[in-house]
């Protein structure tokens, strides 16, 4: 389907019956890049989501199209008629991650609208990623499959490479390689011998040899995690330790932990099946389930209310209507606010125990286990097994015990250890990122 002749680690995706039937005639980088979107068609119901692209489609939905579309023509502006296009080398990136820590001119994909820049050259291409993103929003696999669909990918390949040029784009960096544009602008760099990195911006809830590994490289935030991808099949001199700007440094310090003010982190799922290797579709009672269970070990401690935050990604009316007691109440205040106000936080598999751990609070990790996996239905991974830098509170006298004692409950030395970079990684790399060498020795020097 695409001019790519790129061999990538695509495997059959286990259990996923039709797709594999259907994906047959496809080519194996083809079959990757639309995997993600027939998954979409075929099993998201996400009302339990903020945006769910089966119910977006109201009167909302068109005011937003219109006013997205003003933006379009704002940016285009913006970026080609009142700025000329970038001579000096740029990187195109979306990673999470602070991208001062590249050291030299970043621009966001083109795909991305931003005040501080993005890689438009044209309004072809804009009308281009419109139009693609209304096809996808069609939930058609006959569509995907479909030669003018391949017609309008060829013509987004021809003028990301133009702005490729025009913008002497030397890496492109992105936080996840499944979603349909970053797998896409993965797979033509490559061709074109553009480095590409996965920048990792949360800590994984699986490893395999598909998922973070369709670039070139992989950026993590230690060794332990470095470990944990090779361990699954990753390339060691694939995968990079960068120190990163927040979890790393961790200065061993005494940790709130009393139940005043209960913090409690719901466990959500996505609406779409997130590993490549293997189907797996968890119910969604599970996320209502899961705060019953921590809902039931609270009040055997003799709480009688605590506070709920939900991921960015959820809808507070989906909670708001399923949960059947007042004995949680939605936080919504900021991140740090809600940290802040806590005594202790409970929560499942997430980066925000690294959060909670900065803000000097208690994390009781909480992540029941059904036939030897989550309620979702995946295995448990480092850190989060137990025998890392965090205990796993999943029995009341577990909870109760790490609680009552955080320096047992987290260990500081072994989490330092587990986000230990290798000093040599930075200098490769810019070295890989093609980065001009003053640039190298200022980063390194600072």
């Amino acid at each position: 389907m695409l001019s790519l002749l790129i061999k990538i680690p695509m495997k059959e995706h286990k259990n996923n019956e039709y797709f594999n039937k259907i994906a047959q005639n496809l080519d194996k980088e083809t079959a990757d890049l639309l995997m993600y979107d027939v998954n979409d068609i075929l099993y998201n119901y996400s009302d339990h989501q903020i945006e769910n692209t089966n119910s977006n489609y109201g009167l909302g939905f068109h005011f937003k199209k219109l006013i997205h579309q003003c933006l379009i023509v704002l940016f285009y502006l913006k970026n080609v008629i009142f700025f000329k296009l970038k001579q000096k080398q740029t990187i195109m990136s979306n990673a999470y991650v602070n991208v001062n820590l590249y050291g030299a001119d970043v621009i966001r994909p083109p795909w991305v609208f931003t005040l501080k820049g993005s890689m438009i050259n044209s309004i072809k291409i804009l009308l281009l990623i419109e139009k693609i993103k209304r096809k996808l929003n069609r939930r058609s696999i006959k569509y995907l499959f479909s030669k003018e669909f391949k017609s309008i990918l060829l013509q987004f390949e021809a003028e990301l490479i133009k702005g490729f040029r025009n913008y002497n784009v030397s890496a492109v960096i992105f936080p996840n390689d499944m979603a349909f544009f970053e797998n896409f602008t993965i797979k033509v760099a490559k061709r074109y011998h553009i480095p590409s990195f996965v920048y990792l911006h949360g800590l994984p809830a699986r490893y395999n040899d598909v998922d973070d590994n369709r670039a070139d490289y992989l950026v993590v935030w230690g060794n332990g995690l470095k470990k944990e991808y090779i361990n699954a099949g990753v390339q060691s001199d694939k995968v990079l330790t960068l120190k990163h700007p927040t979890y790393s440094n961790f200065k061993q310090t005494t940790l709130t932990s009393t139940l005043d003010h209960v913090l409690v982190l719901t466990k959500p799922i996505s609406g779409v099946p997130c590993i490549s290797t293997e189907l797996v579709l968890p119910k969604r009672s599970i996320i209502l389930y899961y705060l019953e269970l921590v809902k039931e070990n609270l009040q055997r401690l003799g709480v009688t209310k605590a506070n709920l935050r939900l991921h960015p990604s959820e809808s507070k009316a989906f909670y708001a209507d399923n949960l059947v007691d007042d004995f949680f109440t939605i936080n919504e205040s900021s991140k740090q606010e809600a940290l802040s106000a806590a005594s202790l936080i409970i929560g499942p598999s997430s980066t925000m125990l690294l959060d909670a751990i900065k803000a000097g609070k208690n994390y009781i990790l909480f992540d029941p286990i059904l036939n030897g996996n989550t309620l979702e239905g995946i295995p448990l991974v480092k850190p989060f097994t137990g025998d890392s830098f965090i205990q796993l509170s999943n029995t009341f006298e577990q909870i109760k015990f790490n609680i009552d004692h955080p320096s047992s409950n987290i260990d500081f030395e072994k989490l330092n250890v587990f986000f230990k970079v290798e000093d040599s990684d930075l200098g490769k790399f810019y070295a890989l990122a093609n980065i001009k060498k003053q640039v190298v020795q200022k980063n390194l020097n600072d």
